[in-house]
């Protein structure tokens, strides 16, 4: 495959470049080199390179941001995705999209909280997550959408490593834990991603490590893998934090990812599995 990349300096983006890159043929280009904004030059870039495969990874992700300023929330989010989705057409590329599980309202399914599958309804309860659910329908059917959540990078610390700072100092970690969600680790997402872009396979796919946690949860993994105790992360409420964010956020956006194996996938392993990874990876 010749995979295009847009979105390319992005933590999820340097990554499939990278992995893309070492078995076949790959072009990455970030904001400078392609604004997917503008549909004459996302027509004109893909007409130049003609890829087998368009993986955006190109997103306005700034929550915050996106409902203080919906229409470039749309732009972003939503209309350049259809500017994608055309021009992936006309040249015969398979386009993946990059979702969020955002999408969702955090509330029971049938009076319990259990991982959402991709059938569903959405109810975004913000501008964000609406934007991204408008992404998805502009992507078009025969897309692969991936809904994914709480990216943690492959080339840098991110909560591991944030966390481990925290918890070689004396004070208290705070961390949040009044939402749960999945942790996904960029280097176990890349595979699959490249493995439903190979397959051409269509429609909305959940792709997360396993393991519904909050951050809370989560920095109590990190210190029990550090050999820290693990009373020294203090679950704290968002309010607790004295922030005003405008947007509100799902309290519970677990995924469940059974489609992902049906279709024939190996699955994302656990977080904690890949917590320990990365504290090998951080202290080397």
């Amino acid at each position: 495959m010749t995979i295009l990349v847009v979105g390319a300096a992005g933590q999820l983006g340097r990554e499939v470049v990278r992995v893309a890159g070492a078995d076949g043929e790959v072009v990455g280009l970030n904001r400078g080199a392609l604004d997917i904004t503008d549909a004459n030059a996302v027509r004109s870039v893909l007409t130049t390179y003609r890829p087998s495969v368009v993986v955006n990874c190109a997103a306005w992700t700034d929550v915050d941001g996106c409902e203080l300023e919906p229409e470039r929330a749309d732009v972003v989010n939503s209309r350049a995705v259809g500017h994608l989705a055309e021009a992936a057409a006309d040249v015969d590329a398979h386009l993946v999209q990059i979702s969020t599980d955002f999408v969702f309202d955090g509330l029971p399914v049938d009076g319990e909280l259990v991982p959402y599958v991709e059938s569903h309804p959405p109810a975004p309860l913000n501008v964000y997550g609406a934007s991204k659910l408008a992404g998805e329908a502009a992507a078009g059917p025969s897309a692969t959408v991936i809904r994914t959540t709480w990216l943690q990078p492959a080339d840098g610390p991110g909560m591991v490593g944030r966390i481990m700072a925290g918890l070689a100092g004396d004070e208290p970690v705070k961390l949040l834990g009044d939402r749960r969600a999945c942790p996904t680790f960029v280097a176990d997402l890349v595979p699959v991603l490249l493995w439903l872009a190979a397959e051409r396979v269509p429609g909305v796919v959940h792709a997360v490590n396993a393991g519904p946690t909050s951050w809370a949860e989560f920095g109590h993994v990190v210190a029990e893998v550090v050999g820290a105790d693990p009373n020294r992360v203090v679950a704290v409420q968002e309010s607790d934090l004295g922030s005003l964010r405008p947007a509100r956020r799902p309290e519970w956006s677990a995924l469940d990812c059974d489609l992902l194996g049906r279709l024939g996938s190996e699955l994302l392993r656990h977080h904690r599995d890949a917590v320990e990874a990365t504290v090998v990876r951080l202290s080397s």
